[in-house]
């Protein structure tokens, strides 16, 4: 799952895993630790190496470096392409939820309100706003060849939910890595904005992510 700050990428996510798609990995929650801590590169790697090699899996988040190995391993890429302004507006809304101690919106594990990351919404516009122009441009070239489906609007993202919630997927066996915790987020939104909370119906294939 690929795409601007802001987007919607994360509730889609949210809302997927809701309907019984793969559990549900946020790169955010596996990258940043407590105390706005960073893993050594190498730590970092293999991380998501071992996160690839999973049976099923959805990955949220761009972090462009991972980007390749992610791509091999996923049999789906949902690319969120909505307009600049519109992520830029859900960015501003969110930071005042967060700052007003609304925990409705997704965050980081290993973040707080108030860490620089979060709390920093002219850094996360700048990425919104400019997310066409450079990480897009980078993207573009790591995704040839593969399954890309683009999301544009609500309605888009709406459509491809219940084309993926849907897929006739066979139970795969018991999977997993003690060392890599699923999102366990209680509650969330879907694309349409209503209230979702997470399935348990395991799916099979390999990842329908990034």
């Amino acid at each position: 799952m690929l795409g601007s700050p802001g987007s919607g990428k994360t509730t889609f996510c949210h809302a997927l895993a809701a309907a019984g798609g793969p559990p549900l990995y946020h790169l955010d929650d596996l990258y940043w630790g407590r105390g706005w801590r960073r893993p050594a590169p190498a730590e970092w790697e293999a991380t998501v190496a071992r996160l690839t090699r999973l049976r099923t899996w959805t990955v949220d988040g761009n972090f462009i470096d991972t980007v390749p190995v992610r791509v091999a391993a996923a049999d789906v890429v949902v690319l969120f392409d909505r307009h600049p302004l519109l992520c830029a507006a859900a960015l501003v809304s969110r930071s005042a939820r967060l700052r007003r101690g609304d925990r409705t919106d997704y965050l980081p594990h290993g973040l707080a309100p108030d860490d620089p990351p979060v709390r920093s919404v002219r850094a996360l516009l700048r990425k919104a706003l400019g997310f066409r122009r450079r990480e897009l441009r980078r993207m573009a070239p790591l995704l040839a060849g593969a399954d890309v489906r683009v999301v544009r609007t609500r309605r888009a993202a709406a459509a491809l939910l219940a084309e993926l919630s849907a897929q006739d997927r066979r139970a795969p066996a018991a999977d997993g890595d003690p060392g890599l915790a699923p999102c366990r987020c209680p509650e969330t939104l879907s694309p349409r904005g209503e209230p979702m909370t997470h399935g348990t119906r395991p799916r099979a294939d390999r990842g329908t992510g990034t």
